[in-house]
């Protein structure tokens, strides 16, 4: 395994303790948005769901890959960026009348 490799491995388990770090509390600078205060509960509640589903996937995936198990890389790619997605479609389909157009 390169050095690059081992790098976004390191990065995604960091990622992923912070965001389990993120569900298990319920604090930290994920939670600092300036959403209307009309949908600022609901959205955080929908984000601390997300990170608990997520979170543990990345961080495991992350040690894995460190420690050159290559499945785990694809694994997370296979998880990870459809449940981005897929948040992301859910969040704009809830939130849509209190998203403001830039």
């Amino acid at each position: 395994m390169d050095d690059m490799n081992k790098m976004m491995a390191i990065f995604m388990a960091i990622a992923g303790g912070f965001a389990v770090y993120s569900a298990v509390t319920g604090k930290g600078p994920v939670y600092n948005n300036d959403y209307p205060k009309a949908m600022k509960e609901e959205a955080n509640k929908m984000l601390r769901t997300f990170c608990w589903i997520f979170g543990p996937i990345a961080l495991i995936t992350g040690v894995l890959d460190y420690m050159g198990m290559t499945w785990a890389y694809w694994v997370s790619l296979a998880t990870i960026l459809p449940g981005i997605i897929i948040y992301t479609v859910m969040f704009r389909k809830r939130f849509k009348q209190h998203l403001k157009k830039k």
